[in-house]
């Protein structure tokens, strides 16, 4: 059904990597024990490991600043995230890591992910990645995972919404995967495991879509092209190119 792809986009959370995600109210908790422990008596020895995240004096030249045409929204905070780095240094940086860790070191690799994408890229696809951050969390965060996980070695190139400034569905954080790729939307397609945001985003920016359904959950709508129960179907509607 794909013959003519050259690129597959990925989505990561619940499609490569399976992570526990908690209660708002236990993200209230983790927050506030983060900020407490970690950063107003510098005691991080309750928290899991870091698992490849970077120092926290790399963490502010890992950000980008937001573009013109980002919403507001996004350049509102990255405003504020300049403000707080300025008046108290890694605070910011700190604070996401030590909240996020819970969830990071949590995570584990979906099966026959890694073979999925060996098979992909053996089989002359180009591969990219294009991720939402939850809770406005820092792309090194999660560029560290696929460091984890040994997925970065397969990606050409890995949008992160916290980088980009767009959250899918918005199409331009589909698009600015595709411009570094180099490939026309109408040539790719992309494969996740949220309807709204992977398979009604990758649609109307022109992708083809795969939807994971490992839960079997009510379809997409739209529908996607393809549905799989599982990442490790996905090669038998790609053939070599």
């Amino acid at each position: 059904m794909f013959a003519d792809a050259e690129a597959v986009l990925f989505d990561m959370g619940g499609t490569l990597v399976d992570y526990p995600v908690p209660p708002w109210p236990v993200v209230a908790v983790r927050f506030a024990r983060a900020f407490l422990t970690g950063i107003v008596l510098g005691d991080e020895s309750g928290f899991p490991p870091a698992a490849a995240v970077p120092l926290p004096k790399d963490a502010p030249s890992r950000r980008a600043r937001a573009r013109p045409d980002a919403p507001l929204a996004y350049r509102t905070t990255m405003g504020l995230r300049r403000v707080i780095r300025s008046i108290s240094g890694s605070t910011l940086p700190r604070l996401s890591e030590l909240a996020t860790r819970p969830l990071v070191a949590g995570g584990r690799l979906v099966p026959g992910a890694r073979a999925t994408l060996a098979i992909l890229r053996t089989r002359g696809y180009r591969l990219g990645l294009v991720s939402n951050t939850p809770w406005g969390t820092p792309d090194y965060l999660w560029t560290g995972q696929l460091e984890r996980f040994g997925l970065a070695e397969f990606f050409e190139v890995a949008c992160f919404s916290s980088h980009v400034g767009f959250r899918k569905p918005d199409l331009r954080i589909f698009r600015a995967a595709l411009d570094v790729l180099g490939v026309p939307a109408d040539r790719a397609l992309f494969v996740g495991d949220e309807p709204e945001a992977d398979i009604a985003g990758a649609r109307a920016a022109g992708l083809r879509a795969v939807w994971v359904d490992r839960a079997g959950r009510p379809p997409p709508d739209p529908p996607a092209d393809v549905t799989i129960t599982r990442l490790a179907h996905l090669p038998h509607h790609l053939p070599p190119r």
